[in-house]
């Protein structure tokens, strides 16, 4: 009981010390171990950063449990095939926990109409790609057709879903 307390108080909590961190790596090439790290799916399909080059790649990190995550991934399941011709990959990573079974993985993204690739990830690989401990979700990485890092959000609200459709669109303009 109170593990799934801490874990949702996690989920719930937004860390503005993240955000500060996240800004010097803005503009910036992954490290190679998260470059050419194998993204699997759960729908059997594989990627890496590196693979992605030239397309417009957004990461969100989210937890099927997490309130924050729910609506955040429901800003994201706008995006569609116009967007995806123009060189848009979302990728959705569920963090792996007790409650984040391959089963319940599938039935949220069937219940929330995910039309993305949706992957398990563990803490460690998480916290690798986001260059922090604070595993706290939803988290989002948004990286520009040249592979650099272009947007970086924690948790959800409005300001945060505006900026990062601003930061998608801004790098699906730069060709």
């Amino acid at each position: 009981m109170i593990a799934s307390g801490v874990v949702a108080l996690i989920c719930l909590i937004v860390h503005p010390l993240t955000a500060i961190d996240a800004k010097p790596k803005l503009g910036r090439l992954p490290k190679d171990s998260v470059a050419n790290h194998s993204i699997r799916t759960l729908d059997g399909q594989t990627f890496s950063l590196t693979g992605l080059r030239g397309k417009v790649v957004v990461l969100n990190f989210f937890a099927i449990w997490c309130g924050h995550s729910k609506r955040h991934v429901a800003s994201l399941t706008k995006y569609g095939p116009s967007e995806a011709s123009d060189g848009l990959q979302i990728i959705g990573q569920a963090v792996r926990d007790a409650e984040s079974t391959p089963e319940r993985v599938s039935q949220f993204i069937r219940d929330y109409k995910i039309r993305y690739p949706v992957g398990l990830v563990k803490d460690p690989v998480f916290a690798d790609y986001i260059d922090s401990k604070d595993v706290s979700v939803p988290q989002t990485l948004v990286y520009g057709r040249d592979g650099r890092l272009v947007g970086y959000f924690t948790g959800h609200d409005a300001t945060v879903e505006a900026e990062l459709d601003a930061t998608i669109r801004r790098a699906l303009d730069e060709k």
